[in-house]
């Protein structure tokens, strides 16, 4: 008990005081039905239609038959829709409530109209609850579904009023992070087909502060997942596409935000491999958001160039490209401080390709369900990096809490080169670990060493994609296909093991893990053949 409340001390105190006061305020509030957040009386209210030129469309989420997929596990209601299921946990059932699938084009416009009155009905009785984020990602899709088809229907318009009118009495003020910048986008559009001031008034101010705090100095998003930095950016490209065409616009939003879309741009061309991929550092996925290329094109459509003058720096990300490699390093800290949850315990980790093939890549997010393997997948275990015996980097825990957090401190930043260290295992062990790459033409130099624990024996772990046949050659080298080789100087072992890599939600391939043991100081040589 005493050490349950020591870890949740330890994970409460990097709140911000707005979250925690928030936190109880939402817990302490009367909670109230759709119905109680619908206007009186539906006269005077207008929809007004808005105009996108990024047109997409979404396949293989619902068919006619109510049947659904979303994480790659599909359910058939067989006609009858529970909106609240919860067989495969919430992130699921959110799913089936976004309602992306308004923008499937082999679903009749009169059966999306349908389970749109269908979910209204339960969120009126209070079948299905209200809460903000799948609110707000609903409006979204059904303003863009109302405006498209050019619909009039006087109930879900009625409901999505109300909806968003929920949606401003219960900004995510106690999250903050990419949920209070959903909430906002969505009632900022919400605002704009309901000439709704309060709510432009409202969502413009969130927008403001929440892009200049949560879009760092290099362009990447301060939750510092690829995947989520893709969300975000389509977010913020769809707002710029559909309010350039409003009468009377705000000029200087306009610009703000068209920057802060050109300095995002940025970071995810850095990020991305030439083959399109981005790595999975983080809480990171495939067939979540939309592709690199996907919003490359996007851009493009809304003549919107990326920012030049960024190079990776603040997300503490750093790329190596040489004509037969990249390289990708995550020396940043765990962020933000105060919203962690998508973080992993992975400094120092790296994922490298050949010639736009993986070789060494990030074992990725397969669940968010509390349990084992999502314990695992955050785990340092489960990187490209240095872990001591039954220690984590920092102290993550549940779904997405993180206690005490590993400091990096980058020493040496060049073209060529990058040093830096964390002090992840200084409570338990005194110990902290410095990494050192150096970066030559087919040549990946590293450098373990680790002060403070001389007596333990330390795991160097090396993630290899699925493709690669891996085979330890003599006692110090290990070869890769016909791709690289790797050798080792200062290893006791050399270990080959299955790893489940996660292709995608609740999807695994078997790969193989390379375990170096070593005490003290390692040194690997990868060399691309």
């Amino acid at each position: 008990m005493v050490k349950k409340s020591l870890l949740l001390f330890r994970t409460v105190r990097h709140l911000k005081l707005k979250q925690i006061i928030y936190q109880f305020y939402y817990r302490l509030k009367p909670r109230k039905n759709l119905a109680s957040y619908k206007p009186n009386s539906v006269i005077g209210l207008t929809f007004n239609a808005l105009r996108f030129t990024t047109a997409y469309e979404i396949t293989g989420l619902a068919g006619a038959n109510c049947s659904f997929t979303f994480l790659n596990l599909k359910k058939d209601f067989a006609g009858t829709i529970n909106w609240d299921y919860q067989g495969y946990g919430k992130l699921w059932n959110y799913n089936l409530q976004y309602f992306n699938y308004l923008h499937q084009t082999d679903i009749t416009v009169e059966l999306k109209q349908q389970w749109l009155h269908d979910i209204g009905s339960w969120l009126n009785i209070g079948k299905l609850k209200l809460e903000p984020y799948p609110v707000a990602l609903r409006a979204i899709n059904t303003i863009r579904f109302l405006s498209t088809e050019k619909l009039s229907d006087p109930l879900i318009i009625e409901d999505l009023y109300g909806q968003l009118d929920y949606l401003n009495d219960n900004l995510e003020f106690h999250l903050l992070g990419n949920h209070l910048l959903e909430d906002a986008f969505a009632l900022f559009m919400g605002s704009s087909v309901f000439n709704n001031s309060t709510w432009a008034e409202t969502s413009k101010r969130i927008l403001y502060a929440e892009l200049n705090e949560q879009i760092l100095n290099d362009g990447g998003h301060f939750e510092l997942s690829p995947m989520y930095h893709q969300i975000i950016l389509f977010r913020v490209l769809e707002l710029i596409d559909w309010y350039s065409k409003v009468e009377d616009y705000d000029c200087d939003f306009l610009k703000f935000v068209t920057s802060k879309a050109a300095e995002m741009l940025k970071w995810l061309e850095l990020i991305t491999f030439s083959n399109g991929d981005i790595p999975h550092f983080n809480d990171s996925a495939e067939g979540i958001a939309f592709t690199s290329a996907e919003l490359f094109a996007f851009a493009r459509q809304l003549n919107i160039k990326p920012n030049e003058t960024l190079q990776l720096n603040g997300s503490g990300y750093r790329k190596y490209v040489s004509p037969k490699y990249e390289c990708v390093v995550d020396a940043g800290d765990v962020g933000p401080s105060y919203q962690p949850g998508h973080s992993h315990s992975d400094m120092l980790s790296f994922v490298l390709y050949s010639k736009g093939v993986p070789i060494i890549v990030d074992t990725g997010t397969s669940t968010y369900q509390i349990g084992t393997k999502r314990t695992y997948e955050r785990s340092t275990n489960a990187h490209n990096t240095v872990e001591l015996p039954g220690c984590n980097q920092s102290e993550v825990w549940g779904g997405f809490r993180v206690g005490r957090r590993a400091e990096i401190e980058i020493t040496k930043n060049t073209e060529t080169a990058l040093t830096a260290g964390h002090n992840g295992y200084r409570k338990k062990n005194v110990a902290n670990h410095e990494r050192n790459f150096i970066f030559a033409d087919d040549v990946v130099s590293i450098i373990d060493v680790i002060t403070g624990a001389d007596e333990l024996s330390l795991k160097a772990l090396f993630h290899f994609h699925p493709n690669c046949k891996v085979e330890i050659q003599n006692p110090n080298k290990v070869f890769v296909n016909n791709i690289a080789t790797i050798e080792f100087t200062g290893k006791n072992k050399l270990e080959l093991q299955e790893y489940e890599l996660a292709n995608g939600y609740n999807k695994y391939l078997t790969a193989t893990c390379l375990t170096v043991e070593f005490k003290k100081q390692l040194q690997t040589e990868i060399t691309l053949l």
